[in-house]
């Protein structure tokens, strides 16, 4: 069988000269038979190389049919095939038979043998061996190469041909997270040496070559700083991976060149210069903390309360192209300042002596120290309503149609009966409510409700800013050009015309910022004023210009920004028993006597019911826990939470219905020690 050699390349000029010289020969020398020309895949994103196979030719002289030399056959042999010879057709030469049949075992009925690189062939009957090309193997039946199984006669002319075959070396380099390291993949050279395994004889025959793989490693230093200069890696080159990669090339890939990664900045912060009281447990069993966060010890006049800490910016770094890589932007923390607490040499210091109120939403943060009122008597008509910024302890009861507004933290000693208590903070009950609404951190709900009205009215103002610039644009027209009262008719026209639903939202905005003065910061009171000016009551003397529009969308957004963070838990709402009644907490609410009776409850947090809920409706932003809910006599009580949440029950009446996110449960008979939640696939697990 003569040498061959199949071979890849870029080109097939490229192919058959790496052969050439893996064969030692000249192009006279060998036959070439091209398998596949170079092209690029679809859409050209990879090249497809050359494929040729090369045959060296053989160096024998040829020899003419009539002077091929008879094989000598060893005359026991001859004995022992006798037989053999009384079957075989007359006309098929019996020396050429017996050539083939000496190299065969004894096997019985039609088959087909491969040994020595030879395919022998038997046929006994009506039934014919098969034999099919395996992979890397070429077979000629009569010359004509088969691609599948395909039936042979003792008279077929086959002969197989395996090649050899060169792989090419492959190595690049890869910038990846946005060019910050460059990553170098390695393949070795490999050179496959084919042949072909003896098969004994069979009557379906799968030609199958053996082989031998030899890897060469040839990969150097300067191709992988080629490489890197290509693709203009100017930075963090690291020359001793290079090497290693170079005298150690292995399967794995090898980082080349590594960027310098900004170093971040801190962000501000506020550093507290009181201490909190300690700590208060609820429910010893279970060993539940419901610290309040924003509860401070008192301060004197003139106190510090906390040193308010500068942003540290950070120091940029370099990608491997040489470009300078930020670090991310630091914020430093804006504080909005009570009426009772000044901003001196980076301290926060008391001007009243009080509880210290420290509330964060996100970066933002809002200080006063809250000042105490103290009503020693019940509140009733005699006293009258009570509106104070501080915090107010009332130490009698609170009389129907009586009301509270605090900005602070209200405790109350006795019973609330059909009353109405509104708290900035927290809310302390010591005795029952009846029939009484009681919000705790209601400006924290208020402001909350204003951040998505605010949204809504940016969405408007964003729009009309660009109507307005479209229709001056058409009648080419500036905007300094438009005499004065111009802009508030177009302005008009585009409420009544385009954007109705504008002025609703705008009203509705306004109202609900005078309705709370007293709890509200002066910038609320401000753009509330401003918006009204322009677009409910349209005064030519404030828009006069497009750019005031501007203006006004910015300090709303400015707004937006500052609040739309959610306020860091620390609200609490603390009652003992309810019964009628509606209750509101911005954080937690806990009840920690005997219970709720047909109460409707709200919370942004957790709720945590120690006694019975019997009847109504919970709604909390995070979990509840409940020791009883419903009753034998069937008050149907609903709770709810969102989909990450969850809800734990001891004992769940009949007709007790829980919602998880969008998925609801309504128990059919009493059940106990409950904890329900989503599971990964959405649905409700009741354990």
């Amino acid at each position: 069988m003569e040498p061959s050699i199949q071979i890849k390349g870029d080109t097939v000029e490229e192919a058959v000269n790496t052969a050439l010289a893996l064969l030692g020969a000249a192009i006279e020398e060998v036959n070439i038979t091209v398998l596949s020309a170079p092209s690029k895949s679809l859409f050209g994103l990879r090249k497809r190389p050359a494929e040729v196979i090369v045959v060296k030719k053989s160096t024998s002289k040829p020899i003419h049919e009539e002077e091929k030399i008879k094989p000598k056959v060893d005359f026991e042999q001859l004995i022992d095939t006798l037989d053999m010879f009384d079957e075989i057709e007359s006309e098929t030469p019996a020396l050429q038979l017996m050539e083939k049949e000496l190299v065969l075992s004894n096997k019985e009925g039609s088959w087909a043998q491969l040994k020595n690189g030879r395919i022998f062939v038997r046929v006994e009957g009506n039934r014919y061996p098969i034999i099919a090309p395996g992979t890397n193997v070429r077979v000629l039946v009569n010359g004509r190469e088969i691609q599948q199984r395909t039936a042979v006669t003792a008279m077929d002319d086959i002969t197989v041909h395996v090649t050899d075959e060169h792989i090419a070396p492959k190595m690049d380099v890869q910038v990846i997270e946005q060019d910050m390291l460059a990553v170098l993949s390695y393949e070795p050279s490999r050179r496959i040496h084919r042949s072909l395994k003896n098969i004994e004889p069979d009557a379906a025959l799968t030609i199958e070559a053996e082989e031998e793989v030899i890897q060469s490693f040839d990969l150097e230093v300067k191709d992988v700083i080629n490489r890197l200069e290509e693709l203009q890696v100017k930075h963090g080159i690291l020359k001793h991976a290079i090497v290693d990669a170079c005298e150690n090339p292995g399967s794995t890939d090898y980082i080349v060149a590594k960027g310098t990664y900004p170093k971040e900045g801190l962000n501000g912060d506020v550093h507290v210069l009181i201490s909190e009281p300690d700590e208060m447990v609820w429910n010893e069993a279970e060993k539940v903390d419901y610290r309040e966060k924003n509860l401070f010890a008192n301060v004197e006049e003139g106190e510090l309360i906390a040193e308010v800490i500068p942003s540290v910016p950070g120091v940029a770094g370099k990608d491997l192209l040489g470009k300078p890589v930020l670090p991310k932007p630091v914020k430093d923390v804006t504080v909005r300042l009570g009426k009772n607490v000044v901003l001196a040499n980076k301290h926060l210091i008391a001007m009243k002596g009080g509880r210290p109120q420290l509330e964060w939403r996100g970066m933002l943060l809002k200080a006063d120290v809250m000042e105490k009122l103290i009503h020693a008597k019940d509140v009733d008509l005699e006293s009258g309503h009570i509106h104070f910024h501080g915090d107010v302890h009332v130490q009698g009861n609170v009389q129907e149609s009586m009301k509270i507004e605090s900005g602070g933290k209200v405790v109350v000693k006795g019973t609330v009966s059909k009353a109405n208590i509104e708290a900035g903070q927290s809310v302390m009950m010591e005795k029952n409510i009846f029939s009484s609404t009681i919000s705790a951190g209601k400006s924290n709900i208020i402001i909350d409700e204003l951040v998505t009205k605010a949204s809504e009215i940016l969405y408007y103002l964003d729009h009309m800013k660009l109507a307005i610039k479209q229709l001056l644009m058409v009648r080419s027209e500036k905007e300094d050009t438009l005499e004065k009262g111009q802009l508030n008719q177009l302005i008009r026209l585009l409420l009544e015309r385009k954007y109705t639903d504008f002025s609703n939202i705008l009203s509705r905005f306004v109202s609900k910022i005078n309705e709370n003065k007293t709890i509200l910061e002066t910038e609320w009171i401000e753009i509330a004023n401003r918006l009204r000016t322009a677009f409910i009551v349209l005064s030519t003397e404030q828009i006069n210009e497009v750019a005031a529009i501007e203006d006004i969308a910015d300090e709303l957004r400015e707004l937006y920004e500052l609040y739309r963070i959610p306020v860091e838990p620390g609200c609490r709402l603390t009652v003992p028993y309810a019964i009628n009644s509606s209750l509101y907490s911005s954080g937690d609410l806990v009840v920690d006597g005997k219970g709720l009776y047909h109460c409707r409850v709200r919370a942004g947090n957790d709720v945590f019911i120690r006694g019975v809920c019997r009847g109504g409706e919970i709604v909390a932003g995070r979990s509840v826990t409940i020791d009883e809910v419903g009753s034998e006599a069937g008050s149907k009580t609903s709770i709810q939470v969102p989909a990450d949440g969850f809800i734990k029950i001891n004992n769940a009446f009949e007709d007790t219905m829980i919602q998880i996110g969008r998925r609801v449960h309504t128990f059919a008979v009493a059940d106990a020690h409950i904890h329900a939640h989503l599971n990964k696939d959405g649905m409700i697990v009741l354990r």
